[in-house]
């Protein structure tokens, strides 16, 4: 397959979003709406006059920047006289396929609103391609349209490249404009690959300077890769675009195998630094450099440069966050990844000649959330406290939110050795024209735990 086929750029996925590009385009594109109803009765009705339910397109965000999210408000009026409960079919495309199916009860003489939508695939011209609603009695449809996006300056790997099966691709656009704010939506073959920018994709662009995606490729054939780069702040959207031949014959991902210390558990004792060593070949001589990871807290300690054939990095760090693991990224130059299949999980030590146990160790697990939520509702976080040391733990937990992280909410925590508490953190959201889905994250002296959550627009 060599590049995205009509069917292709009008398919859905599995998460609720949807992948849109062109059908079709012709120079001086008529902006402008037209209202196309079909006029048939409910199945309840007479058959004769006003449908006892009517359906209308009463908004959409187009034109958008190729790319964005695009969004459609439908009314849905019940004429009759009874309440009636009916499917709602949002359909996309001129040979159609359904995006989603709403149903809701309507009483008589009421008329009720829902939104549906979908991120737009970042074609690089303009197009024109008509969204549609359907009721077993009736339906409506508008000709939307999108603004081809710029072309990204600074993307990597190359656009074309030949990779064997099972080998894995680290992707990454840089934004023209790195201080603005973005979000990052990636395709594989047509299909959305991410729904949102989460933890370590900010941390990885506030360190390295770009967004990233890692792809393994495992079935043979030509496949395509798309970035689309969203300022948040601009109506204007870049786009970089990759095809992958996975072949027996292409580039494989390198080797690496940790030296010291053994995989497993590591203890560290106070502010006493630890050495991580591993040692990475790569056939192809393109090693380029190793970025290592520290879960739970979601950053970047260090990136060491390689090269060569084979070579070997090395990690100095203090880090102790209890629990969490060191992983190391071996990148190439041309784009193939890996990692270690086993890793290195960190474990505090006391260095007092105690029997080892911290005096107080405040552990965090979120429990729940509310989300989803409507936009402009409160979102909350319960989160669960252990305290796994000897000593009353008291702490301050900050609930960080978004992909610009911003501190919205503090809570301060006392718990007894041996104990478990629970905390509830939360903010009132935003008011949005489209459904959100970002990070939310609780952050502690001891621990830091992150989920995802979402907020519908209203």
């Amino acid at each position: 397959m060599r590049g995205p086929t009509r069917r292709r750029v009008l398919r859905g996925i599995s998460t609720g979003g949807v992948v849109l590009g062109a059908t079709r385009w012709s120079q001086g594109i008529d902006r402008g709406e037209a209202r196309v109803s079909t006029g048939a009765q409910d199945a309840s009705g007479s058959g004769e006059g006003t449908p006892n339910l009517e359906v209308e397109i009463i908004e959409t965000d187009a034109p958008v920047h190729a790319g964005e999210y695009l969004g459609v408000t439908v009314a849905i009026t019940n004429h009759g006289t009874s309440a009636i409960r009916p499917d709602v079919d949002f359909l996309v495309g001129e040979d159609p396929d359904r995006f989603s199916r709403v149903s809701m009860m309507i009483e008589p003489g009421e008329t009720r609103t829902t939104s549906h939508g979908f991120y737009t695939y970042p074609v690089p011209r303009d197009e024109e391609f008509p969204v549609r609603v359907e009721t077993d009695g009736d339906a409506d449809e508008r000709t939307v349209s999108v603004i081809g996006a710029s072309r990204l300056s600074n993307a990597s790997p190359g656009g074309e490249f030949a990779v064997e099966p099972g080998t894995e691709i680290l992707f990454e656009a840089a934004p023209n404009d790195p201080d603005e704010s973005h979000n990052v939506v990636w395709w594989v073959d047509g299909e959305q690959a991410n729904s949102f920018v989460g933890p370590w994709e900010w941390a990885y662009f506030g360190e390295i300077g770009t967004y990233f995606f890692r792809h393994p490729f495992e079935s043979p054939g030509t496949h395509d890769v798309a970035a689309a780069v969203i300022p948040r702040e601009r109506e204007e959207t870049y786009t970089a675009h990759w095809r992958v031949d996975v072949t027996a014959s292409g580039i494989g991902s390198p080797t690496v195998e940790a030296i010291r210390p053994e995989p497993g558990t590591v203890p560290m004792t106070g502010n006493e630094p630890v050495t991580f060593e591993l040692e990475a070949t790569d056939p192809a001589t393109s090693l380029e450099r190793v970025v290592w990871w520290l879960t739970q807290a979601d950053v970047i300690l260090d990136v060491t440069e390689l090269s060569g054939r084979t070579d070997t990095a090395q990690l100095v760090t203090d880090s102790a966050c209890h629990t969490c693991h060191v992983v190391p990224w071996v990148i190439c130059s041309d784009g193939t990844v890996t990692q270690p299949d086993a890793e290195w999980q960190l474990e505090r030590v006391e260095d007092d000649g105690s029997d080892g146990e911290p005096g107080s160790e405040l552990e965090l697990s979120i429990r729940t959330t509310n989300s989803p939520v409507d936009a402009g509702e409160y979102l909350e976080v319960i989160v669960d406290i252990t305290n796994t040391g000897s000593e009353t733990g008291r702490q301050t937990l900050e609930l960080i939110v978004g992909h610009d992280p911003k501190k919205l909410d503090t809570q301060d925590v006392v718990v007894e050795p041996g104990e478990t508490g629970a905390a509830t953190l939360g903010f009132e959201t935003y008011p949005t024209k489209r459904d959100e889905q970002f990070p939310v994250r609780v952050r502690g002296e001891d621990d830091t735990v992150v989920t995802s959550v979402q907020v519908f627009a209203k």
